[in-house]
Parts: structure tokens; C-alpha cells; sequence
């Protein structure tokens, strides 16, 4: 886990590589409302789901989202459309509790009832903004076991996902804190990453030479 900072309602920047275009970042800051992401209690997606509550300052930066940790199951947007074809990117969140709270979360993406996850943390440990990172394969994210219609394949759902969040996994959420959000969205993996800097910084010698 690392603390950092993504700025902007829906933060886009397109990225450049030798071979060609990339997928481009796409974050959601929450900045200006809650963007219609959904805050479910219970024990399943069919419990009272109310829309998430909005904050205006202080998340990580500007705006963000947020709900008790009492009974909760999953925090989600039935509406990934603004994050486009997944494949070959890294799903990343950055969350904060306030008060008191005990559980796990893990990040997930579904399509038409067919739901893959990652790998849990404890949400009691993020007391400070902290930023959640799982590279959008199946070594990271296997079926949600119990919640999956196995209709489609991870790479079909990473294609087109219909909604996509946070599940919390193990047992719901508890406590009388609140778990806060910011920064949702798909920035490109590691090894992309590492393409682009060397790309750029062999644009910059050019220019030098």
C-alpha cells in the first residue's frame, strides 16, 4: 500500500508509447458529486442500497464519497462506461476510515451477474488516505465464489464491465466508522508504466541530441 494524491472529477490523461497508443488513465475524483455510486447494507446486492453520500472537501484531493461501516457490503457504480475496455490495466482506490471500524475489502468488476475479485485488506489499518492497487489479471483476480453466474470469462467482463467496485469480503463491514472513497478508476500496469518513462525519456534525448 502507498498514499498518493489523483486530482479531478474524472482525471483523463491520454499516454503515448514508442508502438502506439495505450489505454488512458481514467479516475474518478469525486470531486463535484457522488458520481451515481451506490452504498449497500445487508447481506447481499439485493438489501437497501442507498446512494453513497457526497462529500465536498477533504478527500485525496477535493471531494469524496462515503458510509457507515455498519452492516456494510459493497460501495459500486452501476456505471463503469467512463472507464472503458479494462483489459491490461490496474484498478486503483484509495479509502479512509473515520472512527471505528473492523473487516476486509477487496476491489471487484462485474458484468451481467459474473463477478471476479482480488485479494483482501483490512480496513481498519486505512486510517490516512490510503491507496488500494490490483493489476487487472486473473494471478490478481479469481471468481467471486457464491456471487458468480460464470456467464462470461474475466477477459469478456474486463471488455465491457457493467459495474464495478468494492466488496467486503469475509463477513460485512462493522463498527461505528465511516468508510470514505476516492480516487476510483484504471491507470495502466506497472510494466506499462515503465515502458512509457523510458519512452519519454528517450523523447527527451532526441530533443537534447
Amino acid at each position: 500500500m502507498r498514499k498518493c494524491s489523483l486530482i479531478g472529477v474524472v482525471g483523463m490523461v491520454a499516454m503515448m508509447s514508442i508502438a502506439g497508443v495505450v489505454h488512458a488513465s481514467v479516475v474518478e475524483g469525486f470531486d463535484t458529486n457522488n458520481a451515481g455510486w451506490q452504498i449497500g447494507y445487508g447481506s447481499n446486492f439485493t438489501s437497501p442500497q442507498l446512494s453513497a453520500n457526497w462529500v465536498s472537501s477533504g478527500g485525496n484531493l477535493g471531494g469524496y464519497i462515503s458510509g457507515s461501516a455498519n452492516n456494510l457490503y459493497a460501495t459500486w457504480t452501476y456505471d463503469p462506461s467512463p472507464f472503458g475496455d479494462m483489459t491490461g490495466m490496474t484498478m486503483t482506490v484509495d479509502t479512509m476510515i473515520t472512527g471505528n471500524a473492523s473487516g476486509t475489502a477487496q476491489l471487484y468488476v462485474g458484468r451481467g451477474g459474473t463477478y471476479f475479485i482480488d485479494g483482501t485488506w483490512p480496513i481498519s489499518t486505512d486510517t490516512v488516505w490510503t491507496t488500494h492497487q490490483a493489476v487487472l489479471d486473473s494471478a490478481n483476480f479469481v471468481p467471486w465464489t457464491g456471487v458468480n453466474n460464470n456467464l462470461y470469462t474475466l477477459a469478456q467482463v474486463l471488455a465491457a464491465p457493467d459495474d464495478v467496485g468494492i466488496f467486503f469480503g469475509g463477513g460485512l463491514a462493522s463498527g461505528d466508522g465511516l468508510l470514505n472513497i476516492d480516487n476510483f478508476g484504471v491507470v495502466p500496469e506497472p510494466a506499462t508504466m515503465t515502458l512509457l518513462g523510458l519512452g519519454a525519456m528517450a523523447m527527451l534525448r532526441r530533443r537534447r541530441a
